[in-house]
């Protein structure tokens, strides 16, 4: 053993190495492997993540051990991007959606973020040199994971439950402002949780009556396709409560402004954990105000299927078309008026029986303004 060393430290002079030298960066290579172990690194980031409410905290950890069971005390550099796919895959197959195990639940999509953002901090923090989560952090997952589709979200477009829905909201006196605000938005907008959620004060002119928005997904859920760009009119009703909003967050860049979510504005889960709340687990979700908003707007106030789409900001065959769209939200801001008028008067269970016909009653209003600005021939072109 003597000799052994002694025949080291030999050859180590004979290449004019100094021994303590060599021996200094052997300990701290050592000590860096020891640091560099995935689940000590994998603790580190957790450390540093803001990991908001207790549930949030709950879940999180789950699937922090769903890592750390996996990789343990692999070094980082040793961890591959296959390693990674076949990490989610397996969570993929693990994990199924509770009313169809049929399908996945949305947990990998969910750990995919989450594997992302703790190597993309362990590679700015020299725990690997290179990052093999990269390839999967900004490409679609289609081709990694399947597409998580839990069907048509829970939606009540019965006029009476629709009613019986918004005066609890109204009259419930146990949600915080914040929350009952972004509800009734959901319901008078027709807008997406995600893009009510986003919502940023400088977008929105009170004194217009307009919100300008750039919707944060290309595609709705059911698979139209989205405007990347829209006008949404306000109503009076949302104006007022806008303006309740600004005495809370008025100083913030966000309207729905949370300290207690990791993003900095509030979760789609305190608006689903509202309606639980409510009673309404499993009859309406935060997603579900679009579908009842496109039913009741077609069925119980005439108002046409290309207004609607537009309405709910999908993309509408022509729609782009400059004469189209001005002549248009004219009659959407008539539109919008009406809408959160004919919600006040179900929630207050009053007569709603005058809104039917309103609007199919008008000698085709928005075919006969099109005629005359852009004439026939293009409309039959458009319509193709």
């Amino acid at each position: 053993m003597a000799f052994d060393k002694w025949q080291e430290l030999n050859e180590l002079i004979s290449k004019d190495i100094d021994p303590k030298t060599h021996y200094a960066k052997q300990a701290k290579e050592k000590e860096r492997q020891e640091k560099n172990k995935f689940r000590l690194v994998c603790m580190a980031w957790a450390k540093t993540q803001p990991w908001g409410k207790k549930d949030t905290i709950k879940t999180r950890q789950y699937n922090l051990n769903l890592f750390i069971k996996r990789f343990g005390d692999t070094p980082m550099n040793e961890i591959s991007t296959a390693d990674l796919i076949e990490l989610l895959q397996d969570i993929e197959t693990t994990h199924r959606q509770r009313n169809d195990p049929t399908k996945p639940s949305d947990k990998a999509v969910r750990c995919r973020g989450m594997i992302v953002d703790l190597f993309a901090w362990a590679t700015v923090h020299e725990y690997c040199t290179t990052n093999p989560a990269e390839p999967i952090a900004n490409a679609k997952t289609s081709h990694i994971l399947e597409t998580v589709s839990y069907g048509n979200r829970q939606a009540l477009v019965k006029p009476n439950e629709f009613g019986e829905l918004m005066h609890d909201i109204k009259h419930d006196n146990r949600m915080g402002a914040s929350t009952y605000h972004c509800l009734m938005l959901l319901a008078y907008t027709g807008v997406r949780i995600g893009d009510i959620r986003a919502m940023a004060w400088a977008d929105l002119d009170l004194d217009n009556a307009k919100w300008e928005l750039t919707p944060i997904k290309g595609e709705s859920d059911n698979g139209f396709k989205m405007v990347k760009q829209m006008t949404v009119p306000l109503s009076k009703q949302v104006i007022k409560i806008l303006q309740e909003q600004h005495r809370h967050t008025g100083h913030r860049k966000q309207v729905f402004y949370s300290d207690q979510s990791k993003h900095g504005i509030i979760s789609e889960n305190t608006t689903n954990q509202a309606l639980h709340k409510l009673g309404y687990k499993n009859k309406h979700t935060s997603h579900g105000f679009r579908s009842s908003a496109k039913t009741l707007l077609m069925q119980e106030l005439d108002y046409n299927d290309m207004i609607t789409e537009m309405v709910l900001g999908h993309v509408v065959k022509g729609g782009d078309n400059p004469y189209m769209r001005a002549d248009l939200y004219a009659k959407r801001c008539e539109l919008m008026q009406t809408w959160a008028d004919y919600i006040d008067d179900l929630a207050d269970g009053k007569d709603t029986t005058h809104y039917k016909g309103v609007y199919r009653n008008k000698p085709n209003e928005i075919l006969q303004a099109l005629i005359n600005m852009i004439g026939k021939d293009e409309i039959v072109r458009l319509l193709q």
